[in-house]
């Protein structure tokens, strides 16, 4: 219905890129971000495919290659993410107009439901935000206070 391992994936590559971006690194190769983040590199390249054909992000060819943000990542929202990779609701029947059944079905209405609250949340929260919680994490941890203040 929504979130799945590509567009965590993709949410823990674009933070691992922004971070690197805000410290200087003009543009980051596939095999750089899946190092770091431990994802397949043959599946991150499709999601990148996926991001950059939805204009999140530009590949730079050649040896010396890579990618970088389009936009800042305070205008990145999670729900667009989301919605590029995941095209949330479409394996459900009743919801992508493909239910045989002729009269309503009250398991729509559920769906859509979930649906709506799930990618208002996700539509609050951009990359900036991941970042921001992890620059948190990290001062916490570097504390020894993590598990007191995780919320």
């Amino acid at each position: 219905m929504g979130l799945t391992v590509k567009s965590s994936y993709a949410m823990r590559a674009l933070f691992e890129l922004a971070l690197l971006n805000k410290d200087g690194v003009k543009k980051v190769s596939i095999s750089e971000l899946s190092q770091r983040q431990q994802i397949p590199k043959d599946f991150l390249e499709k999601i990148f495919s996926e991001l950059r054909d939805a204009g999140i992000l530009k590949s730079i060819r050649g040896r010396y290659g890579g990618y970088v943000l389009l936009k800042e990542p305070k205008n990145i929202r999670l729900s667009e993410i989301v919605n590029i990779l995941d095209k949330p609701l479409q394996s459900y029947e009743c919801v992508s107009g493909e239910c045989n059944l002729e009269i309503s079905c009250a398991v729509e209405f559920v769906w859509k439901r979930v649906h709506n609250i799930m990618m208002l949340e996700l539509d609050k929260m951009t990359l900036q935000d991941i970042m921001d919680y992890g620059m948190k994490l990290s001062k916490l941890s570097n504390n020894g206070d993590v598990q007191k203040n995780v919320e």
